[in-house]
């Protein structure tokens, strides 16, 4: 490994000065420019190379390690194991790891954390970066003990040199800047030993049951969120929304707002649909947005009925009409001429949002030679990106400064009070932060679409799917932000497998055929947990706990029979979900269990028990218990991965019983959790998490993966407990019991 040391006159200053190097330290550095575009800011979408890595780790004085960590925090945890990766390349324990959210001036940019992929994508680049900073700090200490690098062993925190003498990496980062340029040969890989690879069985880090390290903070309230960031000066900004989707802005008057004690300037932007305040109180935003006379040229009147009807399978299926096939084999019709119990059904699923505890917030401070930007995003090189274009910027002229978002579920990609706050602070000519309410963060948003399914399967005499036809029809769900001028053109050339996520059965199907259709609607759409997943496994589990209900079989029997000699860690967790719960067991009168099982993404095997008691007199269905078991191949941390697997069968049990958005006149109706419920404590089950970590198994997708079953084990619970089939979510004991 060459290393070469520039003292003085070193390349690339600025970037150590941005990435804190006021003192000592010793880094990798590869390019961190940033690209300029004439097209519509669009998300980060590029999966990391391992090179990136070389600018997430340094070494300090005093042999802190700076982790520069590339995913952003929301709950996921995906900071800490990452953490743990990067420890575990150094040798070094928690203490010695100093972990930052990036601002984009810090790092190059990285992919938006979404889908799942902090530990999945980026567990290998992380190991990359660790160790190749390892090896460039033995080559230092070979150095000064004048050894060849072989000599110098590993030790903690540091290196043992043969005669006994401990060097730490304290000792080894002098007290001015240096900056090491490692080579990128082949050769040097090929050599680089990667500790996070080598130690299965024996890791010092992985596997530990670290605590994350702003724990104390978070619980002792001195996390500081973007909406607590203040600045010297700042003002306060809120901005007039359109009273419904598509709503375009006519004309403003804003002389009664201006005239009003505490407000600093009114911005009226016809092209931007952009009506919006600036105050130094900001007690009186409300009362000067009201105050500004609006004209809006109002779409066509949208309201529920017309989103179900254009989202509606059955529509579709009497034109025989659908965009997409995902897979189809054999012959249907033959397969149904095998089928001895034959079964037909529709699943509905509805309009839901993210109800995340913080709705979002933006300070912005826009002066003539730099953009500063202090938000919580899953994506802040697409903030920056479109920050710039809002306010005609060059991108080099934008810093985001990244903060913890409380709860994101794929509604923080977009950050737009950091844009409205951009707007209203380039026209005040101060800094200006503007927080969005809860009503807003429901009416303001992107959501999870309808999905509406249809499903005609059935069995052989033996237990065997006989044949599996599946249509179904939502709204794209990556694509679903993009502006319109690009989506037009996606629509045709693509399908959007968010959409799409989770509808192939893991089933041997050897008839079968799966088709779907995404239409856009004049609703907003966007990444909601999971995507398309838990909708279309409840449709998909449904019906399988339906076949096994019709042919007289043991739910969990008919599901093993049917699952190819591959699928062996999807049997292996639905078989220790299932003896987790003590499955057969004989349950009280008007109670039930049900069973869903799944794999997210390809990757992550998930099966979930259900049991449900439903309340006559307080006319309630209840979910008293779950368990689940989980294999997302190595874990790495299994307090941070048990923690996202309840935190899934939560939001589960919330989708099963309780989420849905209602439109009228083209707005949302629920705008609070007064009528946008989500489960409480005292109605929260009791849970039980297994993980199944097969040897020498890569980790893959934990934060969603356990969503899928969660819906479809409660209905099949709920039919065990009722006699009765919940096809259409939110469940409720009244639509279970009703006659329809």
């Amino acid at each position: 490994m060459s290393v070469a040391v520039e003292r003085k006159g070193m390349n690339r200053r600025a970037f150590l000065i941005k990435s804190g190097w006021l003192a000592a330290g010793v880094t990798v550095l590869t390019s961190c420019g940033a690209a300029r575009s004439v097209l519509p800011a669009m998300p980060s979408f590029s999966s990391p190379e391992p090179e990136d890595a070389l600018a997430w780790v340094q070494a300090l004085p005093g042999g802190q390690i700076r982790f520069f960590c590339p995913r952003m925090e929301m709950g996921q945890g995906a900071p800490l194991g990452l953490s743990q990766v990067v420890a575990e390349e150094l040798n070094i324990r928690q203490q010695e790891i100093d972990c930052v959210s990036p601002a984009t001036d810090q790092t190059p940019p990285f992919k938006m954390t979404v889908g799942s992929e902090g530990i999945f994508d980026f567990f290998m680049p992380v190991s990359y970066g660790a160790a190749r900073l390892r090896e460039a700090l033995r080559g230092l200490a070979a150095e000064k003990a004048g050894l060849a690098p072989e000599l110098v062993q590993d030790g903690e925190s540091g290196f043992v040199l043969p005669d006994g003498t401990v060097l730490s990496y304290g000792d080894l980062v002098p007290s001015e800047p240096v900056v090491l340029s490692v080579s990128a040969s082949s050769r040097a890989d090929e050599a680089l030993r990667r500790y996070a690879l080598e130690r299965k069985g024996a890791y010092r880090a992985i596997g530990q049951r670290w605590k994350h390290h702003e724990l104390e903070a978070m619980v002792t309230g001195k996390t500081v969120y973007s909406r607590d960031v203040t600045l010297a000066g700042m003002l306060y900004g809120q901005v007039r929304r359109p009273p419904a989707f598509g709503a375009r802005l006519q004309s403003a008057n804003g002389r009664a707002a201006e005239a009003m004690a505490g407000v600093n300037a009114v911005v009226i932007d016809k092209g931007r649909n952009f009506v919006g305040v600036v105050s130094d109180n900001p007690f009186v935003l409300a009362t000067a947005v009201q105050a500004i006379e609006v004209e809006w040229e109002m779409p066509e009147e949208l309201n529920q009925d017309q989103i179900e009807a254009v989202l509606d399978v059955e529509k579709y299926r009497a034109q025989n009409d659908f965009e997409h096939e995902l897979t189809a084999a054999g012959d249907i019709e033959a397969g149904r001429a095998q089928a001895v119990h034959r079964n037909t059904a529709r699943y509905d699923t509805s309009l839901a949002a993210h109800a995340q505890m913080e709705p979002r917030a933006g300070v912005a401070w826009v002066r003539k030679d730099k953009v500063e930007i202090w938000c919580g995003s899953q994506d802040p090189f697409f903030v920056q990106r479109r920050v710039a274009k809002a306010i005609n910027r060059n991108l080099d002229d934008v810093v985001v400064h990244s903060h913890r978002m409380g709860g994101g579920f794929g509604g923080r990609v977009l950050c737009l009070a950091s844009e409205e706050a951009a707007v209203l602070s380039a026209a005040a000519g101060k800094p200006v932060r503007v927080q969005w309410d809860r009503e807003t963060e429901f009416q303001s948003s992107y959501f999870q679409p309808i999905f509406s399914h249809f499903i005609d399967a059935g069995v052989t005499s033996d237990g065997r799917i006989s044949h599996w036809e599946h249509d179904f029809v939502s709204s794209p769900i990556m694509t679903g932000p993009m502006p319109k001028s690009i989506a037009m053109v996606v629509d045709r050339v693509m399908a959007d497998e968010g959409t799409a996520r989770g509808a192939l059965s893991p089933y041997q199907l050897p008839d079968h055929r799966v088709r779907y259709s995404d239409i856009r609607t004049a609703v907003p759409i966007g990444p909601w947990r999971a995507l398309g997943a838990a909708p279309n496994n409840f449709a998909v589990e449904s019906m399988i706990d339906e076949l096994a209900v019709a042919a007289g079989m043991d739910p969990v029997k008919l599901r093993l029979l049917n699952l190819p000699p591959e699928a062996v860690r999807l049997a292996a967790v639905l078989e220790r979900a299932a003896a987790l719960a003590d499955w057969g067991q004989t349950v009280p009168e008007d109670w039930g269990r049900g069973i869903a099982c799944g794999v997210y993404k390809g990757q992550t095997a998930a099966a979930v028990v259900a049991e449900v008691r439903v309340d006559h007199k307080a006319r309630q269905l209840l979910i008293t218990s779950m368990w689940c078991a989980q294999d997302c191949g190595l874990v790495v941390n299994p307090d941070q991965v048990e923690a996202q697997i309840m935190g899934n069968l939560i939001w589960g049990c919330t989708m099963a019983l309780k989420e849905r958005l209602t439109v009228a006149a083209g707005a949302v109706q629920e705008r609070n959790f007064d009528r946008y419920e989500i489960l409480t404590h005292r109605e929260a089950p009791e849970m039980t998490v297994a993980l199944v970590e097969p040897p020498d198994a890569p980790p893959v997708a934990v934060g969603e993966s356990a969503l899928g079953p969660v819906a479809a084990a409660i209905a099949n619970a709920v039919f065990d407990a009722t006699g009765r089939r919940a096809r259409r979510l939110p469940m409720s004991y009244e639509g279970v019991f009703s006659d329809g």
